[in-house]
């Protein structure tokens, strides 16, 4: 049975495409794609996908409404044109932090999703989801790819005199993967709010950082914040370098230059979005196309 690679309506989506093909050795299509005067979304598949392995890419970019909407078209499409299995890559996975009701009235935003695709694709697979159990809305199977080892290995860090933080407990298990992988140090950092004023400070719970070249692990940066906070608190605790390795740079607003001019050395991150000039971008399709061997002929 053959494998055909089917690349999203987005430039993030069509370069991990490009790149997930080359490693499979499979056929690439790129969908046919128009938006109607109206605003509607319409996709064509110009390659034959029946009896194959039809497997779309499609990063849920902003706008991730749009890109979503897409994403179920190209399902209906491979799946209306007798593909044998209908695979969907979802580099990046929209709505993934709304996995839980915060306020009453809420959906959870992630349940509702997964639930759609489980309507078209037979296996899921995404890069680093917020929360691993959000995968169970798709109720077949699906693939959480975390990145930081393969990263770690394609960026060749020095493992000499190093240490991994997370930014919080929450994210302590992406801390432990890499330094077991760098055989070096990890800790986390504790935040507290003061009640009064409302300030969040941070502290290392216990790892004394002077001296060493320090990786931030986190899964995402948005606005930057929290990263420019324990930037500042490690540069003030005598650290060497700070790097920041993370799955999805959205780096909102101007956190780039925030993040830069306040002492971060580099930022590393997946090419899951799109990108940003002064981040250095580790392509995943590779390690996709070894994650997804197991369910290919």
């Amino acid at each position: 049975m053959k494998n055909i690679v089917i690349s999203g309506t987005n430039m993030v989506s069509e370069e991990i495409a490009k790149s997930l093909a080359n490693s499979l050795s499979a056929e690439l299509c790129k969908p046919i794609y128009k938006v109607f005067p109206d605003g509607e979304s319409y996709v064509r598949l110009p390659c034959n996908v029946k009896d194959s392995k039809a497997i779309v890419v499609q990063s849920l970019i902003n706008p991730q409404d749009k890109s979503i909407i897409e994403a179920i078209l190209l399902g209906d499409a491979i799946k209306e044109s007798g593909a044998k299995d209908q695979i969907l890559i979802t580099p990046y996975l929209a709505y993934s932090r709304q996995d839980k009701v915060f306020l009453e009235g809420e959906p959870i935003s992630i349940r509702g999703i997964l639930k759609i695709f489980s309507d078209y694709y037979n296996i899921l697979a995404t890069i680093e989801i917020h929360k691993e159990d959000s995968l169970k809305f798709f109720n077949k199977k699906a693939i959480n790819i975390r990145p930081y080892t393969y990263m770690a290995e394609k960026i060749g860090f020095d493992s000499k005199n190093i240490a991994v933080l997370s930014p919080d407990i929450g994210a302590i298990d992406r801390a432990k993967i890499l330094s077991s992988y760098l055989n070096c140090e990890y800790d986390y950092f504790i935040k507290a709010r003061d009640r009064i004023t409302g300030e969040i400070t941070m502290q290392t719970k216990e790892l004394d950082v002077k001296g060493k070249d320090i990786i931030v692990v986190d899964d995402i940066i948005s606005t930057g914040g929290t990263i420019l906070k324990a930037t500042q608190i490690l540069k003030n605790q005598g650290a060497r370098n700070i790097y920041v390795m993370v799955s999805h740079a959205l780096l909102l607003e101007n956190a780039e230059e925030k993040l830069f001019s306040n002492g971060v050395n580099k930022i590393y991150a997946a090419n899951t979005l799109p990108k940003k000039s002064k981040v250095d971008y580790i392509d995943v399709g590779p390690l996709i196309a070894k994650n997804l061997s197991a369910y290919l002929d």
